[in-house]
């Protein structure tokens, strides 16, 4: 009798129910990116390592830790203000072994968020020198991800991510040492891959006007 009591209490008990979270959102930079631009991004890590295994040890030494792929750090806040740039660009030599060809340095600048969100982009621009690209930079983990374009002629910042007739880049910023940064695009020519590495200037050093 008591069974069938104790049978019947748990009978009519409370059931557990099932408590379904909601999926965060998606960091801000892939509302953003074009579909037929996720491909590049994605495949950028490994096209950098492939050329980066194929360079001349002595070459990886001279450049350092910028050119390893692998160097990326942990918390890379990335602080507004100017920064030197120099560009390095990764690409397969008439030999098939991977070539390191530098830039000359220029001036880049990152400028604060003008959203309120946690995830806000920042402003990236190369002021000076070849290879001039401007955009977005998107936290995304121990990283930022990059939505720009190639500018017409240094200090320019009118062509943007995405526009009409754009020459959109992708790609990603890194810190990869103490008061090091990087950004990392494919190249101009197929499988290359572009390096910025940039380093905070003091004020007394930085490009007048």
């Amino acid at each position: 009798m008591l069974a069938a009591c104790h049978a019947g209490s748990a009978e009519i008990g409370v059931r557990p129910t099932a408590v379904v979270e909601e999926a965060p959102p998606p960091p801000l930079w892939r509302t953003r990116i074009a579909d037929a631009d996720l491909p590049r991004l994605e495949s950028l890590p490994s096209a950098w390592r492939e050329l980066y295994e194929q360079v001349r040890a002595p070459v990886r030494k001279v450049q350092g830790a910028v050119l390893d792929p692998d160097a990326g750090q942990p918390h890379p806040a990335l602080p507004p203000g100017s920064y030197r740039c120099r560009t390095l660009h990764l690409k397969r030599g008439p030999s098939g072994r991977a070539l390191v060809q530098p830039s000359p340095a220029g001036f880049c600048y990152i400028s604060a968020a003008n959203e309120e969100a946690d995830d806000a982009p920042l402003g990236l621009a190369k002021q000076t020198g070849t290879d001039i690209v401007a955009g977005y930079v998107f936290p995304d983990g121990k990283r930022y991800v990059f939505l720009g374009a190639r500018q017409a002629k240094a200090g320019a910042n009118d062509t943007g991510y995405g526009n009409p007739g754009a020459r959109d880049v992708v790609g990603m910023v890194e810190r990869f040492g103490a008061f090091r940064w990087r950004l990392a695009v494919p190249g101009a020519l197929p499988g290359s891959v572009d390096l910025y590495e940039l380093t905070p200037v003091p004020p007394e050093g930085q490009p007048k006007g």
